[in-house]
């Protein structure tokens, strides 16, 4: 069952991904329904498409162009096979609400990657995860998220270092959870962009990745 968590998170991912390329490059869904390879556009066969096992096999590059595969394929595909892993516990509500929660976080993490954009509608994913929560006075949450949401905007307005998904999605987090897990959620992820900057020196990276890594890990520590 491991195994199949494990295989159903890496697909989940996989098509997620693709997905979000398609969006983000403003090609269609549908057309061509089957996976292609965006340098040649090639269709791809069935043995293309397992994951991680396929990037392992065509060692990192299109079976056809020989064009690389960005690395961020399997590494997501990895990471979300052990979120399903550890977070599934094969009832159907929790579940449920698991898979819609950690879909939307691989959604919002591949379109920031692929076109530093947020569509909004995403982040309606993140709410049924409250229904698994500590109770929370939600009152008092929208208070501080709304507190903490201007005082995002007004840093972004004078540094021009955040995003407004960003800022929506951290108001939502706060929504759900509250003003301290919230701001550990800021803390670890300014750590990890610090590392990246260091390690790349890119002067605009996207955010919502460390963010939903540091999510997760919230979720981990709870025990959801």
């Amino acid at each position: 069952m491991l195994f199949l968590s494990f295989l159903f998170g890496a697909s989940v991912a996989s098509f997620i991904t693709s997905c979000s390329y398609r969006l983000g490059n403003s090609h269609s869904l549908t057309i061509p329904q089957r996976s292609y390879c965006d340098n040649c556009h090639s269709i791809l066969r069935w043995w293309h498409l397992i994951p991680i096992f396929s990037f392992i096999i065509l060692r990192g590059q299109c079976f056809y162009c020989k064009q690389k595969i960005s690395l961020y394929l399997p590494v997501i595909e990895f990471l979300s096979g052990i979120a399903f892993t550890t977070f599934i516990i094969y009832e159907p509500i929790h579940d449920l609400i698991i898979i819609l929660f950690l879909t939307s976080l691989i959604f919002l993490i591949s379109t920031d990657l692929f076109s530093h954009v947020i569509y909004s509608y995403s982040l309606l994913g993140l709410f049924p995860i409250a229904l698994l929560s500590i109770p929370q006075n939600y009152f008092y949450n929208l208070i501080f998220a709304c507190i903490l949401a201007v005082s995002l905007l007004l840093f972004a307005t004078f540094t021009k270092t955040l995003g407004i998904g960003d800022i929506e999605f951290l108001f939502i987090i706060c929504l759900i959870w509250g003003w301290y897990q919230t701001l550990l959620i800021i803390q670890w992820s300014s750590l990890i962009m610090l590392f990246l900057f260091l390690f790349t020196r890119k002067n605009k990276l996207p955010f919502i990745p460390a963010l939903a890594f540091t999510t997760i890990l919230c979720l981990f520590i709870q025990g959801y």
